[in-house]
């Protein structure tokens, strides 16, 4: 049997497309994954120079930042080996893409370490070899060099490190229990509450992605959308506004 919806008036139809468009908004909401927060687990080292060592670290917590614009920071906290203590161990502009419920993290260019003062003020090199994110579970691998420019960047290589930790703390990124919007009928801009340097995204009822950046001024440019009704999205929590 087929079924036809029809509408006695404008104001209906705006009604129906309304209910629609909540729905939407709450399965985005609930699907989004949020990953920024402080993961705690064992961090495993793998010293390769001066002589082979394995040394396995219970409790390690790594921080996982938003950048915003699908960019994350991941540092390590007190992180040391072969007796050296080299503070945190930060990398920042790491890429973030989901596929499947899992997000995986890369940045394929070499990013600059801590400094060895106990080595003469001597510099390292990290390389993120492969990171991913799945049901609040962080995993990652990546790489420790000496940054000395007459050494091949192999050669220099001085220890690996691996780890597996649950995220503990939460989103750690800013994020509003409630998003507001006004007006939620506009016609060039929207001003938007409860968040401050985030990235947002905005999609239409089919779900399509038509406008992302950064809200730095708590408006939002809609001008050049179409008329229709569209689902803007900060860090997970979504709301509905009307372009007119």
């Amino acid at each position: 049997m087929l079924f036809k919806i029809t509408f006695n008036n404008e104001y209906m139809k705006l009604k129906f497309f309304l209910f629609l468009a909540v729905l939407f908004a709450a399965a985005f909401t609930a699907n989004a994954q949020e990953i920024a927060g402080t993961y705690n687990g064992t961090l495993t080292v793998d010293v390769i120079v001066p002589e082979p060592n394995e040394v396995s670290i219970p409790n390690q917590d790594i921080i996982i930042t938003d950048e915003g614009d699908g960019l994350v920071g991941l540092s390590i906290l007190n992180f040391s080996f072969l007796g050296l203590d080299l503070g945190n161990l930060d990398v920042a502009g790491i890429t973030a893409s989901e596929e499947g419920g899992v997000v995986t993290l890369s940045k394929a260019e070499i990013s600059a370490g801590p400094v060895i003062e106990d080595l003469g003020g001597l510099g390292t090199l990290i390389k993120l070899n492969s990171a991913s994110i799945n049901a609040g579970v962080l995993t990652l691998d990546l790489s420790v060099y000496l940054d000395v420019p007459e050494i091949p960047l192999e050669e220099a290589n001085v220890a690996n490190v691996t780890f597996s930790g649950n995220l503990t703390t939460g989103i750690l990124s800013p994020k509003a229990e409630k998003m507001i919007i006004y007006p939620t009928v506009a016609t060039d801009v929207i001003m938007v509450t409860g968040f401050e340097n985030a990235a947002y995204s905005i999609f239409n009822l089919n779900g399509a992605l038509v406008k992302q950046g950064k809200l730095t001024t708590k408006t939002i440019n809609v001008y050049a959308l179409s008329a229709g009704i569209y689902i803007l999205n900060i860090n997970g929590v979504s709301a509905i506004f009307i372009k007119r």
